[in-house]
C-alpha cells in the first residue's frame, strides 16, 4: 500500500531504470568496474581531492577495473602484495575536479574505449558505484551501446537513490512504515524565517537542536546547538548563527533543510547493514548490525564494531529495518543500504528506537564488512577506525612498515588488520583501518594495538 502510493505519485522510481536494451539492474557475470566517487553527495565536492574513493578497491577481484581521481601507487602495491589483487586495473580520472567520475569517463574517448574493450572481451560488465546516480547509469548505457553487450548496474534506480538519501523523505517513510514515533521530532524548513522559528520553538522544549542539509552525508551538513543557547539568543542572532554555520560548510541556500531534536539519553548508535535484492529474489536481508562511534557536536563517524546490544533489541532493529527497506525494494532499490538509528533510554518501559537516516549507498561500514567476508571469510567480527591525527605525514608505506606483523596477508586464515584507504595529509593525517577477528573483543584489541603504534609513531615525528 505504501509503495503503491509512492509509485502513483512518482512514477520515476521505476521509469528511471530505463536506459536502453543493453543496460539492466543487478550483478552480472564477468568483471566489475568499481567507482568510489563521493562528489555527487551534497557538500562533499571536496571529496574530489580525497582518497576515500580507493575504499571500493577492497571489493575488487582480479580482472576488475577501479576508477579513481588520483592513483596511489603505494596503496595499489599494498593491495597486490598483501591481499593478492595483482590483476586489478586502476584508471585515473582527474580531468575535471568538479565533474563526477562516471561523467568524465563517459566523455573521455580513451577511457570509455578501455571499458568498451573490456566489456566486449568478457561479454559484459557490472558497474558498482559508491553512489548509484544517473551519471553511473548513463555510463553503463554508453558502454552497452558501443560494445553491444549486457551491462549490469549493481545499485538502485536514480530516483530511488535520490529519495533514499534525503533525510526528510526518509523521515516520512519511517513514519509511514513504523509510526510517527519512529524518528526524533523533525520538521522541514523552507526558508530562513522557518529555520529560525523552528529552531527556537524546538530549543525551548529540547536540550539540543539539530539542523541538517538533508541530502548531505557523514555529518558534514549538520549544525548542532544547545537549547539553552537558543533560549538566550534573539531571533536575529539565531538566524545569523545557523545560516552562517551552514554556509561555512558549503551550503548554498537550498531549501528545504531539516530542523529537529537531537536526542539526549542516547545509549547506542546502531547502524543496520542490509542487502536489498530484486523483488523476485526475496525480501531485504540484514547482513549485520554495527555500533557506530561518533565524535563532536555534529556526530562525525570515527569507527564501528559489531553491535553487542541485547538480542531482543537487535531483533526489533532488524524487523523495523526490514519493513522500511521492504518499501524501498518495491520502489526500485537494489543493492547495499544501511539505516542509522539511536537507542534512547527511558525511565519506564523498553528503550526507544529512533531512526535517523538511510544511507542509500556503500559506506564506511558496508565496504569493510564485505571486504572482510571476501578476504577472511572464517572470521566473524570486525572493528573499524576512521580517525584524523593532527599534523605530520603518515603514508601507506609507513602503515605497512609499522603494522607489518598485524596486517592480513594473502592466504592467511588468522585475524589481522586491513588498510582500508590511503592516508591523507590535507587537514591532518587520516587513518582508515579495519581489524578482523574471531570475536569482537579480539578485533577491538587488535585495532587498539595498531592505533597505539601509529599514534606513538606520529607523535615522535612531530
Amino acid at each position: 500500500m505504501i509503495a503503491r502510493d509512492y509509485l502513483r505519485d512518482e512514477p520515476a522510481f521505476l521509469a528511471s531504470l530505463a536506459f536502453g536494451p543493453f543496460v539492466t539492474q543487478g550483478c552480472g557475470p564477468g568483471p566489475s568496474v568499481l567507482i568510489g566517487d563521493q562528489s555527487e553527495i551534497s557538500l562533499l565536492r571536496s571529496a574530489s581531492a580525497a582518497r576515500l574513493d580507493h575504499r571500493m578497491a577492497l571489493l575488487a577481484q582480479n580482472g576488475d577495473t577501479v576508477l579513481v581521481r588520483h592513483r596511489e601507487p603505494g596503496f595499489e602495491s599494498y593491495l597486490a602484495d598483501c591481499l593478492g589483487l595483482t590483476d586489478v586495473t586502476f584508471v585515473q580520472v582527474d580531468q575535471n575536479p568538479h565533474r563526477p567520475v562516471a561523467a568524465q569517463v563517459r566523455l573521455s574517448p580513451p577511457q570509455l574505449t578501455l571499458l568498451v574493450r573490456t566489456a566486449r572481451k568478457n561479454g559484459g560488465l557490472t558497474l558498482k558505484a559508491y553512489l548509484t546516480t544517473d551519471t553511473v547509469w548513463r555510463l553503463a548505457q554508453a558502454i552497452g551501446e558501443m560494445s553491444e553487450t549486457r551491462i549490469h548496474v549493481c545499485g538502485p534506480s536514480p530516483r530511488a537513490t535520490l529519495r533514499a538519501n534525503d533525510k526528510l523523505w526518509f523521515t516520512q517513510l519511517a513514519h509511514k512504515t513504523i509510526g510517527t514515533g519512529a524518528t526524533p521530532r523533525t520538521r522541514a524548513a523552507y526558508g530562513p524565517a522557518a529555520v529560525t522559528g523552528l529552531a527556537r520553538t524546538i530549543g525551548h522544549t529540547a536540550e539540543q537542536v539539530i539542523v541538517k542539509v538533508p541530502d548531505s552525508a557523514g555529518s558534514v551538513g549538520n549544525v548542532r546547538l544547545e537549547g539553552a543557547l537558543v533560549r538566550k539568543m534573539s531571533p536575529v542572532d539565531t538566524r545569523h548563527y545557523l545560516l552562517d554555520r551552514l554556509r561555512a560548510k558549503g551550503w548554498q541556500d537550498r531549501y528545504p533543510i531539516l530542523v529537529g531534536v537531537w536526542d539526549d539519553k542516547v545509549s547506542h548508535s546502531p547502524s543496520v547493514q542490509l542487502w536489498i535484492p530484486q523483488k523476485s529474489d526475496g525480501p531485504p536481508q540484514v547482513k549485520g548490525i554495527f555500533e557506530q562511534r561518533v565524535r563532536g557536536a555534529a556526530g562525525a563517524f570515527v569507527g564501528a564494531g559489531r553491535s553487542t546490544l541485547p538480542v531482543p533489541l537487535l531483533d526489533r532493529l532488524s524487523a523495523e529495518a526490514g519493513r522500511i527497506t521492504g518499501v524501498l525494494q518495491q520502489l526500485g532499490y537494489f543493492g547495499l543500504c544501511s539505516l542509522d538509528a539511536v537507542i534512547c533510554e527511558t525511565s519506564t518501559g523498553p528503550d526507544t528506537i529512533h531512526w535517523i537516516e538511510c544511507n542509500g549507498r556503500w559506506g564506511g561500514v558496508s565496504i569493510p564488512m564485505l571486504a572482510a567476508a571476501q578476504h577472511l571469510p572464517d572470521m566473524h567480527a570486525i572493528a573499524i577506525v576512521q580517525e584524523t591525527l593532527k599534523g605530520g605525514v603518515l603514508t601507506t608505506e609507513h602503515l605497512r612498515r609499522h603494522l607489518a606483523d598485524l596486517l592480513v596477508q594473502q592466504g592467511q586464515k588468522e585475524a589481522g588488520v586491513v588498510i582500508i584507504s590511503p592516508s591523507e595529509s590535507t587537514r591532518g593525517v587520516s587513518v582508515n583501518l579495519m581489524a578482523i577477528g574471531d570475536t569482537q573483543g579480539a578485533a577491538d584489541d587488535m585495532l587498539a594495538m595498531a592505533m597505539r603504534r601509529l599514534v606513538a609513531l606520529h607523535e615522535d615525528a612531530l
